[in-house]
């Protein structure tokens, strides 16, 4: 794709450019355009980024890793893999867990390799524990909130600094100082319901993760030589974020609109738009490219994702946001308990899930259904529900993830 005419203020072409990639093909699409077409420099700041869920499938990762090989060795920008965690520390004080990021390579995490990306679903629990609920069509996409969208600009704000790493979180203690009867004083005090045992049995997982984020030096996660000098502590570094939204996708485009810009007006131009310090830019709109357009695109090089263009197995492979009828048709797959496996969701699901009965919450629907799933508070999907492929008269429309607003 040809993108040497592409429109944007003057001006923010001295601006970092940030290219979020989600790990599909349009973004991938994207960001070589972009590399192709010169629109990304090193020595103006410019970074990419993906998000790392732990759920997403092997292939995409090995789709990642290649991008993130090919924009390092042969165009010289840097290409950054990060991961929402928690770590432990006391605040007014009470020790609790607290959301940051971290850095991690391309190679998958073992004992071995500690700072290696997660792919067993890991992180994605590690936020479900903290956060003591599930995101769902009801509670909101607080996965894409807390790992993508609040790691992101927790990453570019120590990215945007002139130091070259990013600092060590946590406090120095071997041990965990968490006494889980005043946390769960601290919940019921904000007006929390659930009971203890449910408490502890959903905190459980998030308490044994490691204690602390450990500093990390930029420069040990990418092969790009960095140069931190460019930037100040000053002030909020003002930036470019170019994101791989097609012009076939416009419930996507109106959420992003409806999100950035609190006084909506549906005419606004999607190719352009600000928030805050952040100048976001959609390409692939201004320039009217389809999922025919990207087809041709990959057709046309030497590697691909190597998943179906229909999106079944696309971002977290079985999202609750692509809806029950497009998950019901992937192949079941015999792999170990993790995401690839619908099992590993159900038993989310089940540890994770509101029990409305439990918490004594006053509704209608309790008495019928009291849980509050991925799918939300009726109970008449569920992944149990998907996999036996029985009451399906209620499946749901596909939805778009959004994933990458």
């Amino acid at each position: 794709m040809r993108l040497e005419h592409f429109y944007y203020k003057e001006y923010h072409k001295k601006l970092p450019h940030v290219v979020k990639f989600s790990g599909g093909r349009s973004s991938g699409a994207l960001l070589f355009s972009m590399l192709e077409n010169g629109l990304l420099n090193a020595n103006r700041g410019d970074v990419i980024i993906f998000n790392n869920t732990s759920a997403e499938h092997q292939k995409t990762y090995e789709f990642v890793i290649e991008c993130k090989r090919r924009c390092e060795e042969k165009y010289n920008i840097p290409f950054f893999l990060t991961e929402f965690q928690t770590f432990e520390d006391c605040k007014n004080g009470i020790y609790d867990r607290f959301a940051t990021y971290k850095l991690v390579n391309d190679k998958p995490y073992s004992q071995d390799n500690p700072n290696g990306y997660h792919h067993k679903g890991e992180v994605f629990e590690e936020l479900i524990s903290w956060q003591m609920y599930l995101p769902s069509l009801m509670s909101g996409r607080t996965c894409t909130k807390k790992m993508k969208m609040d790691v992101t600009y927790g990453f570019l704000n120590d990215w945007f600094s002139a130091i070259d790493y990013i600092e060590r979180l946590g406090h120095y203690g071997k041990k965990s100082r968490i006494d889980i009867e005043i946390l769960y004083q601290k919940h019921q005090k904000n007006g929390g319901k659930v009971p203890f045992p449910i408490y502890k049995n959903k905190k459980e997982y998030c308490l044994t993760r490691p204690l602390f984020r450990p500093e990390q030096k930029f420069c040990d996660y990418t092969n790009v030589t960095i140069d931190k000098t460019i930037y100040t502590h000053k002030k909020r570094v003002e930036f470019c974020s170019f994101v791989g939204f097609r012009a076939d996708e416009p419930l996507r485009l109106e959420k992003m609109k409806k999100r950035i810009n609190q006084n909506y007006n549906e005419n606004i131009d999607i190719a352009y738009l600000r928030e805050e310090n952040e100048h976001v830019y959609a390409p692939l709109v201004e320039f009217s490219i389809t999922q025919k357009e990207i087809k041709t695109f990959w057709d046309n090089q030497d590697f691909d994702l190597g998943l179906p263009y229909d999106g079944s197995l696309g971002n977290c492979i079985y999202c609750f946001m692509k809806g029950a009828n497009k998950l019901s048709s992937i192949k079941p797959s015999t792999d170990e308990l993790a995401p690839q496996n619908i099992d590993w969701w159900i038993n989310i699901e089940k540890k994770y899930q509101r029990d409305l009965k439990a918490e004594g919450r006053n509704t209608t629907t309790k008495e019928i259904n009291p849980y509050i799933n991925f799918f939300g508070v009726d109970g008449k999907i569920s992944y149990e529900i998907i996999k036996n492929k029985k009451d399906m008269e209620y499946l749901q429309q596909n939805m778009p993830c959004n994933c990458t607003d």
